[in-house]
């Protein structure tokens, strides 16, 4: 890492967490407006999971790479990249409501996949070396809060934008937000300035991949990833099945991101205190899918919010213990390289989830589509387990401060 790490040096971490806020509010609010988008336009469930694979799978080629990218050129001016990239992105589905062609939203979806995975592994990794390493739970906890009470917020303001204003006013309003953001790394440290040197990021993949409890919480991540893309994708889709409105939708969406975000920073508190194996990051996994899987049995929205609430601490849980996990065991130079390879695998579960849940959604209904998902990522969780078993934690006392 670039950044600086000693103690009494360390740059406050409140302007990450703000620009992380303001970043998701942006994405989700467009997220949300995307595919309501495409039924307007006459698209298939199974073109709405086609776009949320999209957007989500370019996360799983990216992000890794990206976060090598981030640590050999710095990540306070990737972070100006990712976040003016975003913001500019949220414009795009103007296109298609002027034209009415469902492909414009195909290019929304690949310009922000690939701004989602700048952003993502850059900030991580800016978090991960600036916090002391006896709070990391807890920084990465309120990291995550930022992002969940983002993308409880987006949904909710695109939502209800949609409804009362329509189409054009709810990508205006998600863009504006988006530029907002930038306050975040005007006012974070800056980066040491530095070459990227493109042949050398193969060999910064290999430095944290040779790490089997790092190899073990990626997949463990896909697990989550998988049920979790499912329902990020298609549950617009599935509400509107349902007859709940757009902002009903938004709330919901909003009621489990909300219970994400507050349920990060205890748990990260609690990975601080305690010495909570990886192999839990497997088991926790697993119960996700199994909540997760009987999400498409229910009619009513209590019955979705008590799905949505109870999974959402398994997958809390599950994430937070990823990121301590590689921000610990990954070299400090390479921690954004680390953390990239989880939000890879992370997407590569929220790309593929959509894309396979939607025809099956579109044959057979929602509850076979999110069992099928579901099932899958507690086979993968399985896998992890045995990829996990026997790893620890890494000695604190060894640890770079």
């Amino acid at each position: 890492m670039r950044e600086a790490t000693d103690r009494s040096a360390r740059p406050a971490l409140w302007p990450a967490y703000l620009a992380t806020y303001l970043f998701m509010v942006g994405q989700w609010a467009s997220g949300v407006a995307v595919p309501l988008h495409v039924g307007l336009l006459g698209g298939s469930f199974a073109v709405a999971g086609s776009i949320a694979a999209v957007r989500f799978g370019l996360g799983a080629l990216f992000q890794l790479p990206f976060g090598a990218v981030a640590d050999a050129w710095g990540t306070r001016r990737t972070l100006f990249v990712a976040i003016a990239g975003n913001a500019l992105v949220n414009l795009v589905p103007l296109i298609a409501a002027a034209t009415r062609g469902i492909w414009i939203l195909y290019l929304w979806a690949v310009l922000s996949g690939l701004t989602s995975s700048l952003f993502l592994p850059a900030m991580s990794a800016f978090v991960a070396g600036n916090a002391p390493d006896r709070s990391r739970g807890s920084a990465f906890g309120w990291l995550t809060l930022g992002t969940h009470a983002g993308v409880a917020s987006g949904p909710a303001i695109g939502g209800v934008v949609w409804e009362h204003f329509g189409v054009a006013p709810t990508y205006l309003v998600s863009a504006s937000i988006g530029v907002i953001a930038l306050i975040g790394p005007l006012l974070i440290a800056g980066a040491e300035r530095a070459r990227l040197r493109f042949a050398g990021l193969p060999g910064m993949v290999a430095g944290v991949a040779r790490d089997r409890a790092i190899v073990g919480v990626w997949l463990a991540a896909l697990a989550i990833g998988l049920p979790w893309g499912a329902v990020s994708g298609l549950f617009p889709l599935f509400g509107t099945s349902l007859g709940l409105t757009a902002g009903s939708i938004g709330l919901l969406l909003a009621l489990q991101s909300a219970a994400n975000g507050a349920s990060r920073v205890p748990l990260g508190r609690l990975i601080d205190r305690r010495a909570v194996p990886p192999l839990t990051a497997a088991g926790t996994a697993f119960g996700y899918a199994l909540i997760t899987s009987l999400l498409g049995l229910q009619s009513s929205p209590l019955g979705i919010g008590l799905i949505f609430v109870t999974g959402i601490v398994a997958l809390a849980f599950t994430l937070m213990l990823v990121q301590v996990v590689i921000s610990e065991r990954a070299p400090p130079a390479l921690r954004a390289t680390g953390l990239g390879g989880y939000g890879a695998t992370l997407s590569a579960g929220l790309g593929f989830g959509p894309f396979l849940a939607g025809p099956v959604a579109d044959a057979r209904g929602f509850a076979a589509a999110f069992g099928l998902v579901a099932g899958i990522g507690a086979l993968i969780a399985v896998v992890a387990a045995a990829v996990l078993w026997g790893t620890r934690r890494a000695d604190r006392a060894m640890m770079q401060p």
